[in-house]
């Protein structure tokens, strides 16, 4: 393990601006206990049999996206985006209204 820290006291713990990030959207204060941790860069604490998406660290958190199909046309992004970017991308490419709370952008690449 790498790191604890109360919840209560994330905004005053000294932290990269990217892992405060992550670890205050992770949080959901009915299901996350009091004091959070994260690993040190490769480490993991179960077997071999599975793997998840856990961590901050971009070997963790990246994941390619594809996009195919109507009206998409070739090209590619290497900018930063995110999973949640996925749902204004389709309302965009329909032309209906974004969802309800959406705080995200479009893939512009996509839709363009």
């Amino acid at each position: 393990m790498w790191n604890a820290y109360d919840e209560e006291d994330l905004s005053s713990t000294i932290l990269p601006a990217v892992v405060k990030e992550k670890l205050a959207n992770s949080y959901y204060f009915r299901r996350s206990g009091d004091i959070q941790y994260f690993y040190k860069p490769q480490y993991t604490d179960y077997t071999a049999d599975g793997i998840e998406h856990g961590a901050w660290y971009p070997y963790d958190s990246h994941i390619p996206l594809v996009w195919f199909g109507w009206n998409v046309k070739p090209g590619k992004t290497n900018r930063e985006t995110y999973m949640t970017d996925i749902a204004p991308t389709v309302t965009a490419m329909l032309h209906i209204q974004m969802p309800s709370g959406c705080i995200c952008h479009v893939i512009t690449e996509v839709t363009q």
